[in-house]
C-alpha cells in the first residue's frame, strides 16, 4: 500500500505510482543538468545506459520514500 491516493485530474485517475514516476523524473532532470558541465559523461562509458542506471536509482529512492 501506497502513502499517496490516487490522483483524478478531469475524470482520469492516475495510481500512486504516477507521482513517483514524475518525481524521480524531475529529481533526474535536475541532477543530468547538473551533472552534464563537470564533464562527467566524459568519464563515462555509455552515457544512455548511465542516464538509465541514474534514473532507475532515483525512482527506487522516490518509491521507497513514498511507501
Amino acid at each position: 500500500m501506497s502513502v499517496l491516493p490516487v490522483v483524478v485530474v478531469f475524470g482520469m485517475s492516475f495510481p500512486p505510482i504516477f507521482i513517483e514516476i514524475i518525481v524521480s523524473l524531475m529529481l533526474f532532470w535536475l541532477i543530468r543538468r547538473a551533472i552534464t558541465p563537470t564533464g562527467l559523461y566524459d568519464l563515462v562509458w555509455h552515457p544512455a545506459l548511465f542516464n538509465t542506471a541514474l534514473y532507475c536509482c532515483l525512482f527506487y529512492v522516490v518509491s521507497r520514500l513514498f511507501v
